[in-house]
């Protein structure tokens, strides 16, 4: 989960309201204006209805609503508000939608020039979110200095903890306040396409497919393909990239390369070439899916490029190659090196890599950059994003 709430979010909350359509739109952002309780009032104060919502890097989504202002008085100010709840929209990345109402009669939000948002009254908070202002710290998250301790006090509890909303911290990566109005949202309109593309069509596969071939190594370099590394975080797709392309090329469905579905651990083990058919002088190298933890670490990737690596050679985190492995090629030649590279990101968790990860690929492409290999970024299961957003 993201910085932003999708569409299907949105009309989830409506629906939580439960008055008919609304639009939602920014007022602040901690990320944007500073996580900062004077700022937070000068922007927030006497707007009407507003969404408060924080978001931590575990992919945990939560806030409050209230129908009546914000206001800045020196001392504490609680408010009963009917129409307020708390709600959770994801806990650790996964959907979790959950409304907590605001108990009868009671006070429901506090407010207090020298704090952000509070939900319940200034003695028994459910959600108090910071006071003054909270700096970013180097890991990029604002640890705010509220607490959720009252959680299920005034308001509704349905028997869930406030760890399970916010995973025991207020470490937040984002918070965010929106104003709500009476109307209906504008659907959102796909860009302008930055170039003209040619209708696909059979014709026009052909003809690709003949772009690719005629591109050939020269004659006098001896080397019979172009080898290209695929590197990628597990599940990110690297494997069904080689089974789409040689489909392609061999005008059949392929599945040479083994595929599968976890997040945690690669399905491909071994370094393995895939020819794609087609007369096309292209070699796809699969490799180990990338984790934070294990894995194709720098040393390897550094062997692999340079064609120390032996074709089929396992490759798990107890078994990694080295100097004095029988296997090691000491002398390749050029055709055993990489001459390109493609990294595979899952495009419906891209916006989600965590900081060790992210750290990790980077590491990957100052080691291309520095030998001057070309590479390009690809970005697979676009069709999971477009319905993670609604």
């Amino acid at each position: 989960m993201g910085k932003d709430l999708t569409e299907k979010d949105f009309d989830q909350v409506e629906f939580w309201i439960g008055t008919g359509p609304k639009t939602f739109n920014l007022l602040y952002s901690i990320t944007r204006d500073g996580c900062d309780a004077s700022v937070f009032h000068q922007k927030c104060d006497n707007q009407g209805p507003t969404l408060t919502v924080l978001y931590n890097k575990e992919g945990s989504v939560y806030g409050g609503y209230t129908s009546v202002s914000w206001e800045s008085p020196v001392s504490f100010v609680n408010k009963c508000d009917g129409s307020a709840f708390l709600f959770q929209l994801y806990f650790s990345g996964i959907e979790t939608p959950k409304k907590f109402s605001a108990k009868t009669g009671q006070q429901t939000i506090s407010a207090n020039t020298g704090y952000g948002p509070i939900f319940g009254s200034s003695s028994y908070c459910d959600l108090y979110t910071f006071n003054g202002a909270v700096h970013k710290s180097s890991s990029g998250e604002y640890n705010l200095n509220g607490h959720m301790q009252n959680f299920g006090t005034l308001y509704e509890s349905k028997e869930t903890s406030s760890n399970d909303i916010n995973n025991g911290h207020l470490r937040m990566t984002e918070l965010k306040v929106y104003v709500i109005k009476n109307g209906q949202r504008k659907t959102q309109v796909l860009p302008t396409p930055w170039r003209k593309t040619a209708e696909w069509s059979p014709k026009l596969l052909e003809s690709l497919k003949e772009e690719v071939k005629s591109i050939q190594p020269l004659e006098e370099i001896d080397v019979p393909h172009f080898n290209i590394l695929i590197i990628g975080p597990s599940d990110s797709g690297k494997s069904s990239f080689c089974n789409l392309v040689a489909s392609v090329f061999r005008g059949r469905i392929s599945q040479r390369a083994r595929v599968g579905r976890n997040s945690q651990t690669s399905t491909t083990t071994m370094f393995t070439p895939y020819t794609v058919g087609g007369k096309a002088c292209l070699k796809l190298y699969d490799t180990r899916g990338i984790a934070e933890t294990d894995t194709l670490d720098l040393l390897q990737c550094n062997f692999i490029l340079d064609g120390h690596v032996p074709d089929f050679y396992e490759m798990t985190p107890t078994s990694l190659i080295s100097f004095d492995d029988s296997d090691f090629q000491h002398k390749p030649s050029l055709s055993d090196k990489m001459h390109c590279a493609v990294f595979v990101l899952n495009g419906s968790t891209v916006g989600d890599i965590s900081t060790p990860m992210l750290h990790k690929l980077m590491s990957y492409q100052n080691l291309l950059n520095k030998k001057g290999i070309p590479q390009v970024v690809l970005v697979t299961k676009s069709d999971k994003l477009c319905e993670k957003n609604g």
